[in-house]
């Protein structure tokens, strides 16, 4: 990795670890029992998983690598915090569910996990990559032909407003930031563990606009199927109506040609 960006991610890493005790998602019953923590239009996109191989990004404490596998795919999942992977190791264990778990940077991929059929990462991906363009590099780069990415991501218009009352925003980010980090987000922005303490951990995050990840892929070599914008009026919580008005999250599903 270039320096840069490794003394970026390294220092995430160390805030990812402090909080990720407190991210503890579905309990294993719930994987046991066959549960999937994923959105209905996710498992639509993707398409029939069973026998393919799978591979989720910033995959925190396991649940959707879970998920995927409990739809029959080869699921692996890396993420930067060690405390994180190893609680998705011991609920896939708790669970008796298949799943490959490695502790990794989502720019420094271990060499042999390649010729995937499919790329995901939920909601919390993108905003902590301080390159995007190698970022959509090394995803094409682990995609065997045919693959695709598929990703469901916080909609930088909501990264960048804080909910000050009904109807009353502020701005709190840049939306054209790009490789410019934020560091002291509204707090609703944090992620889940940081939010609502005294002293939060510092965490480097990226804002990038749509337009940016959409030609990102294209220049990797990627074909674009599919692309749209949605609201999710609790993501805005304490404004009211308007909310519904707003985007929220946005969804991405390109292939590898």
């Amino acid at each position: 990795m270039v320096d840069s960006v490794r003394s970026v991610t390294e220092a995430n890493r160390q805030s990812w670890n402090e909080i990720a005790p407190r991210r503890l998602g579905q309990p294993a019953e719930f994987f046991r029992g066959g549960g999937i923590a994923l959105e209905a239009f996710e498992v639509e996109l993707a398409g029939e998983v069973r026998g393919k191989r799978v591979l989720q990004l910033a995959c925190s404490c396991g649940d959707e690598v879970l998920s995927w596998a409990n739809l029959g795919a080869h699921a692996v999942g890396i993420d930067i915090s060690d405390v994180g992977i190893e609680m998705a190791r011991r609920k896939a264990s708790e669970a008796g569910i298949e799943a490959e778990f490695h502790r990794a940077d989502m720019f420094d991929l271990p060499a042999g996990l390649t010729a995937f059929d499919l790329v995901y990462f939920s909601a919390g991906a993108i905003c902590w990559a301080p390159d995007l363009e190698r970022f959509a590099a090394i995803i094409a780069d682990r995609l065997r032909p045919g693959g695709s990415v598929l990703m469901a991501e916080h909609h930088p218009v909501w990264e960048v407003l804080a909910v000050h009352g009904e109807n009353q925003f502020g701005v709190a980010g840049d939306y054209f930031a790009r490789g410019a980090p934020q560091h002291e987000p509204d707090d609703a922005k944090r992620p889940v563990g940081a939010r609502g303490t005294e002293s939060p951990p510092l965490f480097s995050a990226f804002v990038w606009p749509v337009s940016d990840v959409v030609m990102a892929f294209v220049r990797a070599g990627l074909r674009l199927d599919t692309f749209f914008e949605a609201p999710e009026p609790d993501m805005y919580g304490g404004s009211g109506d308007i909310a519904a008005k707003l985007p929220a999250y946005y969804v991405i599903k390109a292939t590898r040609n």
